[in-house]
């Protein structure tokens, strides 16, 4: 467990006694507990809220679950849970992914960047968020140009453009899901507990409800874009098809005529002058060939065969 204390508007290394802020990783939570007397009850509300973002208030703290994204490993996204009582604040986290020092440094950085800050236990979630959200734009626009670049592809036939597609739906999916879950948390912020932010801290975590709602768009759009390159791709295929089945048709229509040639002749009745005539085989290859060019000329003719 990590001790910090608030003064000169940033988190300092503290003993126990004097600490405002303690980290303590998700695998020694049983043993702080054990040690400091808490309530099971608090052990079971730490794990539970790890599942999703969201802010709970009870009757001495306020318990709030974060989300904290890997860009580039979403299986290394960090679940944070945070508690907060009158005068001091537990930031539950994962060691295996960050350092509390990690945490310290992104809080300590955005209070650097909002100037004098009133409570700064109550801004922790702010700080967190701010932080993170600093390049989800950077990157929703990398995955803009990667979308734009599938796109131009399918002129070109990719080879396994389905799996892209699904790969971009299922990123997106994720990252909608998340800004979804966060808008909902800061709207009970702003709106619930209105009471317990002085104005600068509404004013801040209302900018951040702004720009969540902002990227929460931007993901919705590029969704509806990978949909319709994927109606696009299907399209594409079904015209693919259409052309193979026009193809097979053409040539059904130019050999069935000839395939009656070889029925007719292949019975070989008795009478059929063309059996014993000594130009019967040259007669027979004049009309096919005859049947070929003009079933050939007909089909281009009426544009069947462009």
């Amino acid at each position: 467990m990590e001790c910090y204390q608030f003064t000169d508007n940033q988190f300092v290394t503290s003993d126990v006694e004097t600490a405002t802020l303690r980290c303590i990783p998700f695998d020694q939570l049983e043993k702080v507990a054990t040690e400091n007397g808490w309530p099971s009850t608090m052990i079971t509300e730490v794990l539970n809220a790890k599942n999703d973002a969201y802010v709970e208030r009870y009757r001495d703290h306020m318990l709030f679950s974060l989300t904290i994204k890997n860009h580039t490993q979403l299986e290394k996204n960090e679940e944070l849970v945070f508690i907060k009582y009158a005068q001091t604040a537990l930031l539950f986290y994962d060691e295996t992914l960050r350092t509390p020092q990690d945490y310290i440094e992104i809080i300590n950085y955005v209070y650097s960047q909002i100037g004098d800050v009133d409570d700064a236990n109550l801004l922790i979630p702010y700080a967190l968020t701010r932080y993170d959200l600093l390049t989800d734009r950077t990157f929703l626009r990398d995955l803009e140009n990667t979308i734009l670049e599938l796109e131009l592809s399918l002129t070109d036939d990719p080879k396994n453009p389905e799996e892209s597609i699904l790969s971009l739906r299922k990123t997106l999916s994720v990252y909608k899901h998340h800004y979804m879950s966060l808008i909902d948390l800061f709207e009970d912020i702003t709106d619930d507990y209105r009471e317990l932010l002085t104005l600068e801290a509404a004013r801040d975590y209302q900018r951040i409800l702004n720009k969540l709602n902002r990227l929460y768009k931007y993901t919705t759009m590029l969704g509806e874009y990978v949909s319709q390159i994927n109606d696009r791709y299907r399209a594409q295929i079904d015209l693919n098809l259409n052309k193979t089945m026009k193809t097979f048709t053409i040539l059904s229509a130019v050999f069935l005529p000839l395939t009656l040639i070889v029925g007719w002749y292949g019975m070989n009745f008795q009478g059929m002058p063309e059996l014993e005539s000594k130009y019967g085989y040259l007669y027979v290859i004049i009309l096919s060939i005859s049947i070929l060019i003009g079933s050939l000329l007909y089909i281009r003719h009426r544009g069947f065969w462009d």
